[in-house]
C-alpha cells in the first residue's frame, strides 16, 4: 500500500510540474505575442496618426501666416538707398522686424497645432489590428496625441527684371515644421515645408549687379 501511494504521489507531482511548465510556456508565449502585436499595431497607429498630423500642420501653418503677414508691407522690412540719379545703391532688411515675424510665425504655428492636437485625431479601428491593409477600415476612434513640434523660419529674396530700369523684388519666408509623434512602442519623425510670399515691390532705377546675381539679403 505504501509503495502504491508513493507512486501515486510521484505521478501527481509530475503532473503538477508539467502543468506548471505548460502554463509558464503559455504565459510566456502570450506575453511575447502581445508585445509583438502591440509593437506592430503601434507602428500602424503612428503611421495613421502622422497622416492626420500632416493635414493638421498644413492648416496650422496657413492660419498662422494669414494672421502674422496681414500687416507686413515691403516698406516695413526693406530699406532702399539711392544716389543723386535715383539709382539704388543699397538694399537692407530690417533684422529686428524679420526676427519678430519669424518668432510670431513659429509661436502661432505651434499654438495652432497644439490646439488642434488637443482635440485628438480620429483613427479607424482597423489600425488597431496592426494590419496595414485594414488601417483604413472600421469605426473611427479618437486618440489624444501630444507631438513634439519645432518650427524654423528662413527668409530669402528674388530679383527679376520687370522692364527698363525696373526690377521686381520678392521676399519669401520658408516655414519648416519638424514633428515627432510618439505613441506606445513606436514613434515617427517627419518635416513639412511651406513657402510664402511675404511681400514684393517694383523697384525703379538701376539695381546693383550683386543683387541681380543672386546676392541674398538674409
Amino acid at each position: 500500500m505504501r509503495g502504491r501511494t508513493y507512486n501515486v504521489d510521484m505521478k501527481r507531482r509530475r503532473i503538477r510540474f508539467k502543468t506548471k511548465v505548460v502554463m509558464a510556456l503559455v504565459a510566456a508565449a502570450v506575453v511575447v505575442l502581445s508585445a509583438l502585436f502591440l509593437s506592430n499595431a503601434a507602428g500602424v497607429i503612428v503611421a495613421a496618426g502622422s497622416a492626420k498630423l500632416v493635414a493638421m500642420n498644413t492648416s496650422a501653418v496657413y492660419s498662422a501666416a494669414r494672421s502674422v503677414f496681414s500687416d507686413v508691407t515691403y516698406e516695413s522690412i526693406i530699406k532702399l538707398s539711392r544716389d543723386e540719379n535715383g539709382d539704388i545703391t543699397s538694399i537692407t532688411a530690417d533684422g529686428a522686424k524679420l526676427s519678430m515675424i519669424a518668432r510670431n510665425m513659429a509661436q502661432l504655428t505651434q499654438t495652432n497645432l497644439t490646439q488642434m492636437c488637443a482635440e485628438g485625431v480620429d483613427i479607424p479601428a482597423g489600425a488597431f489590428t496592426g494590419i496595414p491593409a485594414l488601417s483604413g477600415y472600421g469605426k473611427s476612434i479618437n486618440v489624444k496625441i501630444a507631438p513634439v513640434v519645432a518650427v524654423e523660419c528662413r527668409f530669402s529674396s528674388v530679383f527679376k527684371g520687370a522692364g527698363i530700369n525696373q526690377t521686381l523684388h520678392s521676399v519669401y519666408i520658408n516655414v519648416t515644421t519638424d514633428i515627432t509623434l510618439v505613441l506606445a512602442a513606436d514613434s515617427e519623425r517627419f518635416s513639412a515645408e511651406a513657402d510664402f510670399l511675404l511681400c514684393e515691390s517694383i523697384l525703379n532705377g538701376k539695381v546693383p549687379q550683386i543683387y541681380l546675381d543672386g546676392g541674398n539679403l538674409f
